[in-house]
């Protein structure tokens, strides 16, 4: 009964959060659909919801803000991104059956955008950012990525090297590696160096996206 209208609003969300500039009414049905879908596997995690005067909070911009970025949350928790990456968090961990790959690949895809949309318009400390990548959960890492898309200054060398060597999932170590070859000629030498290591001392399965990827960057040319 739940799973039907779930999986609509879900599709529809999805959508609208891509093709919205603003991408609210998207996030809205993404969450909604979400909780409906999962609503039988997670009551116990609806503790992770409380209400502040600015409206409903989500643990994942509590536990930003716990871990030393304050300004970040304050961000993602008005841009309704904190919404997204907890709905993202709660599907990963009550359905990891290969079953709802592509639903946990939507909902990734449509994280990882807005959040680079966010950070093109908003400024984020870079100095957050970094500890975040550095401290945070899987989920955290995905969206501290997308955030690294969509403003190159935050891009860090060292945390891509992080995400390719020692990812949590694949999609973190893809996403580390599509931005190490997006951003190379922003990185020095050394950094260059040190991701160009990670990059081909990192076991891949060769039929992967990861693995293709990873070997654009050796192609480039060594100094």
């Amino acid at each position: 009964m739940l799973g039907v209208p779930g999986v609509l609003a879900l599709g529809s969300g999805v959508w609208k959060a891509v093709t919205s500039e603003s991408g609210t009414a998207g996030s809205v049905l993404v969450l909604a659909g979400m909780l409906l879908i999962i609503a039988p596997f997670v009551i116990d995690r609806l503790e992770r919801v409380s209400v502040s005067g600015s409206g409903f909070e989500f643990g994942l911009s509590r536990d930003v803000a716990q871990q030393g970025a304050p300004k970040m949350a304050a961000i993602i928790d008005r841009s309704e991104l904190a919404r997204l990456a907890e709905a993202y968090g709660v599907l990963r961990e009550a359905l990891p059956d290969p079953t709802y790959t592509n639903a946990r690949t939507y909902v990734q895809d449509v994280l990882l955008r807005r959040a680079a949309t966010i950070s093109e318009r908003e400024k984020f400390d870079a100095g957050e950012i970094r500890a975040l990548f550095a401290n945070g959960t899987p989920v955290m890492r995905v969206m501290v990525l997308g955030l690294m898309a969509g403003d190159p200054s935050l891009a860090d060398a060292a945390s891509l090297a992080e995400g390719i060597a020692r990812s949590a999932t694949r999609t973190e170590q893809y996403e580390a590696l599509r931005l190490a070859h997006r951003f190379w000629d922003r990185f020095t030498r050394p950094e260059q160096a040190m991701l160009r290591s990670a990059a081909q001392g990192t076991p891949m399965s060769k039929d992967s996206r990861r693995h293709e990827m990873a070997a654009k960057i050796l192609a480039f040319p060594v100094p």
